[in-house]
């Protein structure tokens, strides 16, 4: 009795397969045209973004555990108008703004969610 091939393994390998029958066309131009530029955070088709993520990257720093534990502590202490805890993202933000005003760089200014 042989397996079914995977269904994942299937879409995964179809998807990184380049469409070999679409024609390449070269447009001659006067103008000289910009360098094409790849997005910051290119998505591979119908892979899932959580809302609360979309528009935005992610960066990584390097602190000791103190820096990170107290931040913690306050989001989870810290609460909202409506009772709600303030996210770290949040409160990250909050710090960065003030960190901006400090050195005379202009805030950034998020919609309200």
């Amino acid at each position: 009795m042989s397996r079914k091939p995977s269904l994942l393994a299937s879409a995964i390998k179809t998807a990184e397969q380049p469409a070999a029958d679409a024609p390449t066309i070269e447009v001659a131009s006067d103008t000289p045209t910009e360098p094409k530029r790849r997005a910051r955070s290119v998505q591979p088709a119908g892979s899932y973004v959580a809302p609360s993520r979309a528009n935005k990257t992610a960066k990584t720093h390097y602190l000791p555990p103190a820096y990170w534990e107290t931040l913690e502590e306050l989001s989870f202490r810290t609460r909202d108008p409506q009772g709600k805890r303030i996210p770290q993202e949040r409160l990250v933000a909050e710090a960065l703004n003030l960190l901006f005003v400090k050195y005379n760089f202009p805030v950034v200014r998020e919609a309200e969610e």
